[in-house]
Parts: C-alpha cells; sequence; structure tokens
C-alpha cells in the first residue's frame, strides 16, 4: 500500500509539473526565434497607438496617424495589448515585446495542458498541447490577439468545469471577461461560448427543476459576462466591431490572415484536421450534439479565415476532453497543483530565459516591411509629410511617425477606400493619380513589383529618387 501511494503521488506531481516544463520550453523556444514575433507590419503601429496612449492618458477616439483618415472615428478596441506592448519596448526593446507574447502564446498551451491532465492522462494532453502549438505557431506575434490567447483558455476551461459538474459558472470569472474586452476583440467568441453551454444545461437538464435551476444560474453569469465587456473605453462599440469588421469582405482580402489557407500545398490546419480524424475513428470517439455543431463550428471558422485556427487549436481539445475521457482510460491519481519547489524553478527559469532575451536584443527591421534604406533616402532628399505607401509599410511609417496613405487598421479605412486605393496600387485607369491628388500626397514608397512604380515612372511630374529590392521613392518634381 505504502508503494502504491508512493507511485500514486509521484504520477500526481509528474502531472503537475508537465504544464511548467511544456511553458518553459515553448517560451525558450519562441526567445531562440524572437526576430519572427516581430515580423508583422501590425507590430509596429500597435506599439505606436500604445505610445500614444501614454503619452496622452487617454485611449484614442478618432485616428491620430494617419495621412487619408486623420480625424476620422476610430475604435481602438485593443488599447490595454497596446499600452502592454508599448510599455514592454520601451523598457527592453524589441526583446521587451517578443517576450511578452512568447510568455503569453506558452502560458496558454500551459494552461491547456493543465485543464486537460484533469480528464485525460498526461501523454494525450501533451500530445494536444503539442498539436495547438503546431497549428498556432505561424500566427505567433506579438500582437493583442496572442496577449489574449491565456484568458481565452482559462475561460473555456472553467465554464467547462463547470458543465461536467453540472452549476454554473463561478462570477469569479467575470472580471476575466472585462480584462479580456480591453485586450482584444476576440472576447466575443467567450461571450458566445458561454451561451452555447448555457443553452446546453438547459436543454440537457434532467427534469423541470433542474431546468430551471440552469435558466437562472446561467442567465445571470450571462448577464454579468455581457455587462463586464462593456467595461471598456468603446461600451457597446465593441460589440459591434467584431460585426463591422466581418462585413468588410474587400478590405479582410488584403489581410493574409483573413484569407483561407492554400491546401494546395500542406497547411499545419490539414496535418490538425487529419489527426483528429485518425484519433477519433481510433478510440471511437462520440460527441453530444451541442458540443459537435461547436467542434464543426471552430473548423468552418479555421477553413475560412486562416486567423482563426488559434481558436480552433485551443478549444477544440478542450471540447473533446469529456468525450475522450470516456473512450479512453482516464487518470488513475487526482491532479494536484506544483509545489513550491517547482515554482520556484518555473520562476527562475523564465527570469533567465528573459535576461538572456533581453540581453542579446533582437534585429526586428525586416525590409519585407520597415524599408529602412528607402526611408533614409527620402530623408536626404528632403521628403516629409503623407506618402502614398504599400499596405505592408504602413505600421512601420506609424512606428517612425510618418503619416501613410493606409496600413493595417482596414477597420479605419473601410471597403470603399480600399478598394479605390487598390485600383490606385495596381495603376488602373487614371485611378493613382487621382488618388496622389485627393489626399495631396508629395511622396510614394512602394515595393519595386507593384504596378503603381511603372506607372510612376511614366508619370509626368514625378520622379525617381530611390529603389532597392525592397522598395522604390518617387516624388512630385
Amino acid at each position: 500500500m505504502a508503494a502504491a501511494e508512493t507511485s500514486a503521488q509521484e504520477a500526481a506531481t509528474e502531472r503537475a509539473v508537465l504544464p511548467l516544463v511544456a511553458a518553459v520550453l515553448i517560451y525558450a523556444l519562441l526567445l531562440a526565434i524572437g526576430g519572427r514575433l516581430l515580423n508583422d507590419p501590425d507590430t509596429y503601429w500597435h506599439i505606436a497607438a500604445g505610445r500614444w496612449i501614454w503619452a496622452h492618458g487617454a485611449v484614442p477616439a478618432t485616428d491620430p496617424f494617419s495621412a487619408t483618415m486623420a480625424g476620422q472615428k476610430w475604435v481602438a478596441h485593443e488599447w490595454l495589448s497596446e499600452l502592454l506592448l508599448a510599455g514592454a519596448y520601451g523598457a527592453f526593446g524589441a526583446a521587451g515585446a517578443v517576450a511578452l507574447a512568447a510568455l503569453a502564446a506558452a502560458a496558454s498551451i500551459a494552461l491547456l495542458i493543465r485543464a486537460l491532465s484533469r480528464a485525460v492522462r498526461a501523454p494525450l494532453a501533451l500530445a494536444a498541447g503539442a498539436l495547438a502549438f503546431f497549428l498556432m505557431a505561424s500566427h505567433l506575434t506579438a500582437r493583442p490577439h496572442v496577449l489574449a490567447l491565456p484568458i481565452l483558455v482559462l475561460w473555456a476551461a472553467a465554464l467547462l468545469r463547470a458543465r461536467s459538474e453540472e452549476r454554473r459558472p463561478s462570477l469569479a470569472l467575470l472580471p476575466l471577461m472585462a480584462l479580456w474586452a480591453n485586450l482584444h476583440g476576440g472576447f466575443v467568441v467567450g461571450l458566445g461560448l458561454a451561451g452555447a453551454l448555457a443553452l446546453e444545461a438547459i436543454l440537457l437538464a434532467p427534469d423541470a427543476e433542474a431546468r430551471g435551476r440552469a435558466f437562472r444560474g446561467w442567465g445571470l453569469f450571462l448577464v454579468g459576462a455581457a455587462l463586464a465587456s462593456l467595461a471598456t473605453p468603446q461600451g457597446i462599440e465593441g460589440w459591434l466591431f467584431p460585426i463591422e469588421l466581418m462585413r468588410q469582405a474587400f478590405s479582410l482580402s488584403f489581410v493574409n490572415e483573413w484569407r483561407a489557407p492554400d491546401f494546395s500545398t500542406l497547411q499545419p490546419l490539414e496535418v490538425w484536421l487529419l489527426a483528429l480524424v485518425a484519433f477519433g475513428f481510433w478510440i471511437g470517439l462520440r460527441l453530444p450534439p451541442l458540443r459537435l455543431l461547436l467542434l464543426l463550428g471552430l473548423i468552418h471558422m479555421a477553413l475560412g479565415h486562416t486567423r482563426n485556427a488559434e481558436l480552433l487549436a485551443l478549444l477544440a481539445p478542450l471540447l473533446l476532453a469529456e468525450a475522450v475521457a470516456r473512450a479512453t482510460e482516464r487518470p488513475d491519481v487526482p491532479y494536484a497543483p506544483a509545489g513550491p519547489r517547482a515554482r520556484a524553478a518555473f520562476a527562475l527559469a523564465l527570469a533567465l530565459l528573459t535576461f538572456g532575451a533581453v540581453y542579446s536584443g533582437y534585429t526586428h527591421e525586416s525590409p519585407r516591411i520597415a524599408p529602412v534604406a528607402a526611408l533614409a533616402a527620402a530623408a536626404r532628399a528632403g521628403l516629409s509629410g503623407p506618402v502614398f505607401n504599400d499596405y505592408d509599410f504602413g505600421g512601420y511609417l506609424i512606428f517612425r511617425g510618418i503619416a501613410p496613405a493606409v496600413d493595417g487598421r482596414v477597420d479605419l479605412y473601410g471597403d470603399a477606400f480600399m478598394r479605390e486605393y487598390s485600383a490606385a496600387l495596381d495603376a488602373e485607369g487614371d485611378s493613382l493619380p487621382r488618388f496622389l491628388d485627393r489626399f495631396k500626397l508629395g511622396w510614394t514608397l512602394l515595393k519595386p513589383d507593384s504596378p503603381a512604380v511603372g506607372a510612376l515612372d511614366r508619370m509626368p511630374g514625378w520622379e525617381r529618387i530611390y529603389a532597392d529590392s525592397a522598395a522604390a521613392v518617387h516624388r512630385r518634381r
């Protein structure tokens, strides 16, 4: 009996420590490739927005950056994430932004493994965590959506645990929703998940009394969550923002992450889906109808837009956990938290890794999104003021204090403007000179293969002053 108790205690300790080990390994990996987390043009304008908020002590209600939309209404719904990114960048440079994003990504996987370990054996929990990281990896950048991922996992795990225990979720979760709503617009997914699980609780209640209890309990929680999500500078605008954004089909076509995956080559999503199908057939997986609908909805979202892959990666394992537990052998020991020594070792490892990243630093000005040489040439030529720019250069221009014609905030610009910009970029008819004259743009910063570059070379009143493999600069004569 003593040997059995010792073995059980060791197994419980192992299960408690595994999420911490996974977090350290993922954090170390992301820091090692930290430059890739900065290889996104939106990172620059998010940091610039955070700087603006720090400097003004307020959240902007109108655009302070663009040459074409200055003063127009702007819903800065990710203001808290931008504040954190700018603070990290200001304190530790690029390494600060990388460390913040890497820590959030690592925490989301660790929390996923910890939540799954309550229902399934450690190898399955680890495999689900590894597959989730594999599916998320291409979209892990120093941007607000990554900072909100741990909240997504905490929220979903707590709601699903409440369902498995036939109770309403704790009202202590409501501040988490308020925090989420100020970090990223994905909080609407959390509200949707809560609504779906509330419906499941009501429909599957065994009798009228239990149905009434579920209706009152989950109803109270849903009202509280909805009110908590309004505790932002934008209020109801935060709810309307995702709806308005999804209506801008043409604008979203400019953004790679809003496009559907291209399955002409092997994609991580294809690997993940094949693994799910194989595993499901292997163990004879059966899901309740509503959970199956939720899973199919997540797959549909991921197939429609690449950026939704992390929702599938993190939420699907949690939705499947109970069904997998029924189809396989459950853990033979109760879940236990990690001990103080394990937590201290974990904190020390994170601190050492962070110190190493800050000490080493990162080169983050990729020519693909940060045309440093071209901007230096423009400065030598005395060019200043608003610029007609390539979409991918907009974030860096804002970061450098230059007003771009366009940047990654497609919600601000809207479909009508983006159609006009696209036509000018493709030099369709007289769209380019019309666009330049309309917004009084005195110089351009475009990728060399852009049709507009060739048109500017031939356009009277314009001259090329610089070109390299990353960008070409023209100015009005």
